[in-house]
């Protein structure tokens, strides 16, 4: 049977933005999950991470990406935006790309204008018309127009806020249905672009500022991309280094929890109902 997802459009509330947790393997799904978070966020950095134990400087395919949301929306069942790089090439890639992406089940789809891997140094951003036609032939790959075209640039550390924000204003032009600055959050800097557009402003998280003030200053999509990672890079390390240093794990087994509490997190009980439905246990 096949698994009804939600639009993103359908589960935005008017006045209060949409918290996106990243996403990137089944145990961060099944939290986002059980915490009933209306939509997830699956980047390349931490699917980089998680796969290949490398950092986000574009290792990561297509298809890797749509495998993720193939494997994480059916856990999740909730809408995902997906991070489609620059669409791993020029606007003929692109389409491949939105339709790849959109047949594995992304409720939205980032397109960037940086002209290579992230995080490496200062962005370098494609010239504004290459940027443009990405983002047209972004929005005409997508079957439905449910499907929401995200606009993301890099050009803020090169080009300076303002230029930033024309070309923002260029991509919604293009079709795209969202906006995306990459940069902290939406603050007072922002005011001209939630003014001047009418699409969806999408921002990262601020440590300083609540999900609400966020929205309050603009933000219709909040993206929280390094809780996840970050949370469970620094309770493994956490684990292992008591483990190396002390010989065992007794220091941070009340962290840890029970085995039991895990089985049941990752669903042993529905497993078991499953079981003796088909006489598989007798109790």
């Amino acid at each position: 049977m096949s698994i009804s997802i939600p639009t993103l459009g359908s589960v935005m509330t008017q006045g209060t933005p949409l918290v996106a947790p990243t996403i990137y393997d089944g145990i961060s799904a099944l939290a986002v999950r059980e915490l009933g978070f209306q939509a997830a966020y699956v980047g390349s950095q931490p699917t980089s991470a998680t796969m290949y134990g490398l950092p986000d400087i574009g290792y990561v395919s297509l298809n890797d990406m749509a495998d993720q949301v193939r494997r994480l929306g059916a856990i999740t069942e909730i809408p995902l935006i997906v991070d489609g790089e620059g669409g791993w090439g020029n606007p003929l890639h692109v389409t491949h790309s939105v339709k790849v992406l959109e047949r594995a089940g992304a409720a939205g789809i980032q397109i960037e204008d940086h002209l290579w891997g992230k995080h490496i140094d200062i962005q370098t951003v494609l010239p504004l018309g290459e940027s443009i036609d990405k983002i047209k032939a972004a929005v005409d790959a997508r079957s439905s127009e449910e499907t929401l075209i995200i606009a993301r640039s890099d050009a803020m550390p090169t080009e300076g806020l303002e230029a930033t924000i024309d070309r923002l204003l260029a991509f919604e032009e293009a079709g795209a249905d969202a906006l995306f600055m990459a940069a902290p959050a939406v603050d007072a800097t922002h005011e001209r672009l939630v003014s001047q557009s009418n699409a969806l402003i999408v921002s990262l998280s601020d440590e300083q500022l609540s999900s609400q003030q966020l929205g309050d200053r603009g933000a219709d999509i909040l993206i929280y991309f390094v809780v996840t990672p970050l949370a469970a890079t620094s309770g493994i390390r956490a684990a292992l280094s008591a483990l190396a240093l002390e010989g065992s794990t007794h220091s941070v087994d009340a962290v840890l929890g029970p085995l039991a509490e895990f089985d049941k997190f990752t669903g042993i009980e529905q497993a078991r109902v499953e079981a003796r439905r088909f006489g598989l246990l007798k109790s």
